[in-house]
């Protein structure tokens, strides 16, 4: 998976709606699907327009997640969000400010109301984890 600061520099030139479709749809190819039993509801992420799973397993006191959906461009939106956090330990995740974090990768060309309802649920998720 691509680092956040390259991720960012990705997204921040984009220059339109196209440009970050297009991006997204690249980022998109480059998550590990969850195999069917790991979509389960207790994976699934409420609130959100397409469906998302995300799973959490730690090393130590590393936290790494895993994500989903059905939808390839809220795949890449998912590629975006995982590397803000992947790899950082639970306090790191519950001291950052995930909402400001998200908004400097220059989404909201992309984003509707629903799916940034749908990424707010993504991100308390993951902090509620």
């Amino acid at each position: 998976m691509t680092d956040s600061l390259e991720i960012k520099q990705r997204l921040q030139t984009c220059k339109s709606k196209e440009e970050t479709f297009k991006t997204l749809v690249m980022l998109s190819k480059t998550i590990e699907r969850l195999a069917g039993p790991d979509k389960s509801d207790e994976n699934q992420v409420k609130g959100c327009e397409s469906a998302v799973w995300l799973l959490e397993y730690k090393e130590g006191e590393v936290c790494h997640f895993r994500a989903d959906s059905d939808a390839k461009l809220m795949r890449g939106v998912l590629v975006a969000i995982l590397s803000l956090v992947n790899g950082k330990t639970k306090a790191q995740i519950q001291a950052m400010d995930l909402k400001a974090e998200l908004a400097e990768l220059n989404l909201s060309s992309y984003l509707t109301t629903s799916r940034t309802n749908g990424v707010l649920a993504i991100l308390s998720f993951i902090q509620a984890r």
